[in-house]
C-alpha cells in the first residue's frame, strides 16, 4: 500500500514539473528520431542454419521437419529389424543369402553385409538431414529388401517372409515420405513458378 502511494506521488510530481517547464522547453520524443527502432517482440534468432543436402533444391521436394524425423526413425528401425532377421536366421541354422558364412568367404561376406545394410542407413540419414526426393531415395532399400526376400524364399523361407514384411513397410515409408513433403499454397507456388 505504501509503495502505491509513493509511486503515484512520483508520477504526480513529474507531471507537475513537465507542465511548469513546457512553456520554456521544446519536448522531443524518442520516437521522433529517425534512428529509433521500436521494441522487437520477436528478436531474430541466432541459431545456425540447418544442414541440408543439395541446398539449392526446391523446398517442395523436401520433407517437413517432423516427417523427416519420422521417416528417418522408420528406416533405422527397418535396419535394426533386418539385422535381427539375419542374426536369428544364422542362429537357427538357416542363414539368409547375405549372411551365409558357409557360402561366402569373409571378405565377400563383409561386402554383402555392408551392401545390404548401408542403403537403409543412408536413406535414414538422407531423410534426417532433409535431402530432396526422399521418396525416390527410399525406393533403393525397398527394392533391395524385395530382391533379398525373393532370393531367400528357398533357403530360409521364414526369414524371407519377414524380409518381405520389411519391404512392405519400406513401401509404406515411401508413401509417408511422399506425403510428408512441404506443401506450398497457391500464392507461394505461383511465386516459385515465376522465379
Amino acid at each position: 500500500m505504501r509503495t502505491r502511494r509513493f509511486s503515484s506521488h512520483i508520477c504526480k510530481l513529474s507531471a507537475d514539473s513537465a507542465a511548469r517547464t513546457s512553456g520554456n522547453l521544446a519536448f522531443v520524443s524518442a520516437t521522433d528520431s529517425p534512428d529509433w527502432k521500436g521494441p522487437q517482440l520477436n528478436p531474430p534468432s541466432k541459431t545456425p542454419p540447418e544442414f541440408n543436402f543439395f541446398p539449392r533444391a526446391r523446398q517442395q521436394t523436401r520433407l517437413a521437419p517432423a516427417w523427416s524425423r519420422i521417416i528417418a526413425l522408420g528406416w533405422l528401425l527397418e535396419m535394426f529389424a533386418f539385422i535381427c532377421v539375419g542374426a536369428s536366421s544364422q542362429i537357427i541354422g538357416r542363414p539368409v543369402i547375405w549372411l551365409d558364412d558357409q557360402r561366402w568367404g569373409s571378405v565377400m561376406l563383409t561386402i554383402l553385409v555392408v551392401a545390404t545394410c548401408f542403403p537403409l542407413m543412408a536413406t535414414a540419414l538422407w531423410s534426417l538431414f532433409h535431402g530432396p526426393q526422399v521418396f525416390l531415395v527410399s525406393a533403393v532399400p525397398t527394392g533391395i529388401l524385395m530382391v533379398l526376400a525373393i532370393l531367400d524364399r528357398n533357403s530360409s523361407p521364414g526369414s524371407a517372409v519377414v524380409t518381405l514384411v520389411l519391404a512392405i513397410s519400406g513401401l509404406l515409408l515411401m508413401v509417408g515420405a511422399f506425403t510428408g513433403r512441404y506443401r506450398l499454397s497457391n500464392l507461394s507456388s505461383a511465386t516459385t513458378a515465376s522465379n
